[in-house]
C-alpha cells in the first residue's frame, strides 16, 4: 500500500505538475501574474513547515540532533555546488540569467532535481503516513511554478509547445523510478533513512529561503506583501493540518 502512495506523489509532483504548469500557460499573462507568485507564497509556507516540522524531527527521533543537523549543513553546502554546477536552482523568471543558456542544460537540471524529488518523497512515506503526504504536497506547490518558468524558457528558446511539453515530460520521469528504487533500497537499509530526511529537510529549505524569497522580495508593495503573508501562512496551516488528521 505503502509504495502506491509513493507513486501517486510521484506521478503528482513530476506530470501532474508539468500539467497543471501547461494549463496554466493557456491563461492570459496577467492571470499568470497573479497566480504563479500566489502558488510560490503557498510553496514557500509548506516548504519550511515540512523541513522545520516534519522531515528534521521525524529524522531526530531515530538520530542524535548533531547529526541530524550536521548532515542539513552538509546538504545546504551540496545543494549550493549543485546550484552552480548543474543548474539545480529553480527559476519562474524567463529572462532569469541562470538559465538564459541551451535548453538541454534546463532538463538536465530539472531531470536530476526531480530525481532527488523521488528520494525525498520515498523516505518521507518510509517515515510515516502525515509527513509522506506533507512531503507531496509542498513538492507539488512548488514543482507547478517551476514548470510554469522552465516551459516558458525552452518556449523562448525556440522549442515548439509540442517538443517543449514532451521535453519536460520526459526529464521529470526520473522522478517515478527514483522513489520506487529508493522505497527498496531504504527499505532494505532502514538506518539511512534519518540522513535522507535530513539531507531533504536542508533541499527544502534552501529552496525557499535562497530561491523562493528572493522571488517573493521582487514584489514591493504592502498589498502585495499581506497577500504573500496570507498565502505563506495557509501553506504552513496546510502542513499541520495534515501532520494532525492523517493517521
Amino acid at each position: 500500500m505503502l509504495i502506491l502512495w509513493i507513486v501517486l506523489f510521484s506521478l503528482l509532483g513530476s506530470v501532474g505538475a508539468i500539467i497543471t504548469a501547461t494549463a496554466f500557460l493557456l491563461l492570459r499573462e496577467g492571470a499568470q501574474k497573479i497566480l504563479v507568485p500566489c502558488l510560490i507564497s503557498y510553496a514557500t509556507g509548506t516548504l519550511l513547515t515540512a523541513a522545520l516540522l516534519g522531515l528534521m524531527p521525524s529524522a531526530i527521533e531515530t538520530a542524535s540532533p548533531i547529526v541530524v543537523l550536521s548532515t542539513v549543513l552538509v546538504g545546504i553546502i551540496v545543494f549550493f555546488l549543485l546550484e552552480k554546477l548543474v543548474i539545480w536552482r529553480h527559476c519562474h523568471d524567463v529572462e532569469c540569467p541562470v538559465h538564459g543558456v541551451a535548453g538541454p542544460m534546463i532538463l538536465i537540471g530539472d531531470a536530476f532535481h526531480n530525481a532527488t524529488d523521488g528520494l525525498v518523497i520515498a523516505a518521507s512515506f518510509l517515515s510515516s503516513l502525515p509527513i509522506g503526504i506533507a512531503v507531496g504536497i509542498s513538492i507539488i506547490a512548488h514543482e507547478i511554478p517551476q514548470e510554469v518558468g522552465d516551459f516558458a524558457i525552452l518556449l523562448h528558446g525556440g522549442y515548439s509547445k509540442r517538443k517543449a511539453l514532451l521535453l519536460n515530460v520526459l526529464s521529470s520521469l526520473s522522478t517515478i523510478p527514483v522513489a520506487i528504487l529508493a522505497y527498496y533500497a531504504l527499505e532494505i537499509v532502514a538506518v539511512a533513512i534519518p540522513y535522507v530526511m535530513a539531507f531533504s529537510a536542508s533541499s527544502f529549505l534552501y529552496i525557499a529561503l535562497t530561491d523562493l524569497y528572493p522571488e517573493l522580495h521582487s514584489k514591493p508593495g504592502f498589498k502585495s506583501a499581506m497577500l504573500q503573508f496570507l498565502l505563506m501562512l495557509a501553506g504552513v496551516g496546510t502542513m499541520i493540518l495534515v501532520f494532525h488528521l492523517c493517521p
